[in-house]
């Protein structure tokens, strides 16, 4: 590997959504709040946030989009 090319690792602190503190290497030197972790987010827990529309979303853009010829 080539010297003096790579950034700095850096221990800081992530706080999770729930409040719960993990240590981790970054090389960002300021600790990060998440808004978004795998306790929230659609790809771990398998809830989606459209769900409750079925349908609507293709009804507006087919009325959106009425007056194309596809």
């Amino acid at each position: 590997m080539k010297q003096g090319i790579h950034p700095e690792y850096h221990e800081i602190n992530v706080t999770m959504t729930d409040g719960k503190t993990v240590k981790m290497y970054s090389s960002v030197k300021k600790d990060l709040v998440l808004s978004t972790d795998n306790l929230n987010h659609s790809a771990w827990t398998g809830q989606r946030n459209n769900a409750g529309d079925k349908g609507q979303r293709a009804a507006e853009f087919k009325s959106k989009f009425a007056g194309f010829n596809f």
